[in-house]
């Protein structure tokens, strides 16, 4: 049985990360067999029981059912409820969620990814090998009722088998990097069913199994008599469009994006308007040709992952109270040229040399008007400690940093 803390390569065994990596990722669907006790510390029937028995925790948004392929209004199955902040909540009633799972409703329990120790390691080991952000939603299916018509997801799935058995059905239908935006979310059935293709392959899961599914693979699945649930782990990336969004804040210093586009009704109109847009379109070259560009995506690709903290009761009560550190480096950036890092002073040109290693976590803190070690350690997990120790007096030091 995998037990915390995973590793990538046990996840993805028996083929191993590399192979994955080389053959698979973003290519084609894969479906590894497994031991049938490969996942059960991420969850059993037991286990699935008690955290949906913490029924506090639970609204209508985090937990879903859905029938014959068409989601059930909330009000069927939730009723108003006093929340844990004292605000009024629609929470799930345990006795009309499991009626409608006898009659084969589906229930999908969102974000369970925070909700356990091991489902939280499993993400955490998934990120730090994918280098994108981890979702775990789980789904538990009944009496060989189908949830959800043939559809592809935004992002890359990683389902990992738990209870029962179910057949998923991929089609060679693929739709090409789509994302999460209402121009791929709204596609209609006509247009899936047109689009899906041929079967290329039908996945008889069991527990212990894995399936992986590239983003904007067509794909539908249907449980067996008796109930099965598996946790789908959803993977998102840093993508262009992400670029996009940096390269407008970049540009937003710049006079020439600032100033009005030449008018629609002046002579020669259509001349001037193209040669203002390919000024701009030169300019925006330049800029995503900066080593700065390249440095802030990359800053955004190293920490592009979802913040997973843990208590370290009682050790914590008896060590020293954790330290917060302001950062006072106003006008100071990290540049980099040609795979050298520098800190350069606003209005100087002289550079202070950062050594590669650790860059991306300078560029952090010079990000951050305040932190404490475990908000560095939290986004750096991978650094050793004494890294982030020596980091932290260095840039005490240099006065970049000073004690809260």
């Amino acid at each position: 049985m995998l037990m915390p803390p995973f590793s990538f390569d046990e996840i993805m065994a028996p083929l191993g990360a590399e192979r994955f990596f080389a053959e698979y990722e973003g290519k084609r669907p894969l479906h590894l067999k497994g031991t049938p006790d490969k996942f059960a510390a991420l969850m059993t029937w037991a286990k699935l029981n008690d955290l949906l028995g913490m029924a506090t925790i639970w609204s209508q948004a985090s937990l879903q059912l859905v029938l014959d392929k068409e989601p059930i209004p909330a009000a069927r199955y939730c009723a108003s409820a006093l929340g844990r902040d004292g605000g009024q909540v629609l929470r799930p009633d345990p006795d009309q969620v499991q009626n409608l799972l006898k009659r084969g409703a589906t229930l999908v329990a969102n974000d369970i990814d925070h909700l356990s120790t091991e489902l939280t390691a499993f993400s955490q080991a998934m990120e730090q090998a994918l280098g994108g952000k981890v979702q775990g939603n789980l789904y538990l299916s009944s009496r060989r009722r189908q949830g959800f018509s043939a559809h592809f997801d935004t992002h890359d799935v990683y389902a990992v088998h738990v209870e029962g058995t179910k057949t998923w059905h991929v089609y060679e239908g693929r739709l090409i990097d789509p994302i999460a935006h209402a121009a791929f979310k709204s596609l209609s059935r006509e247009h899936v069913e047109q689009t899906k293709g041929r079967k290329l392959m039908d996945v008889h899961m069991e527990p212990g199994d894995l399936l992986y599914l590239p983003r904007g693979q067509y794909h539908d699945a249907l449980a067996d008599e008796g109930g099965a649930v598996h946790v789908a782990f959803g993977v998102t990336y840093p993508i262009g469009m992400d670029a996009m969004s940096l390269l407008y804040e970049r540009v937003l210093a710049l006079p020439e994006f600032r100033a009005n586009l030449p008018r629609s009704n002046q002579p020669d109109a259509e001349r001037k308007l193209g040669a203002h847009l390919g000024a701009l379109a030169d300019r925006i070259a330049k800029v995503l040709a900066e080593p700065e560009t390249a440095r802030q995506i990359r800053a955004l690709q190293q920490t592009f992952h979802y913040p997973r903290h843990r208590y370290d009761l009682p050790d914590v009560l008896a060590a020293a109270p954790d330290d917060r550190y302001r950062v006072h480096a106003k006008g100071v950036r990290l540049v980099e040229q040609g795979g050298r890092f520098g800190l350069v002073a606003e209005g100087s040109r002289a550079a202070t040399e950062v050594p590669a290693d650790v860059s991306a976590m300078v560029g952090w803190v010079l990000e951050q008007p305040a932190f404490s070690p475990a908000e560095l350690t939290a986004a750096f997990p991978e650094r050793p400690a004494a890294a982030l120790e020596r980091l932290l007096r260095d840039l005490r030091a240099m006065r970049l940093i000073e004690l809260v």
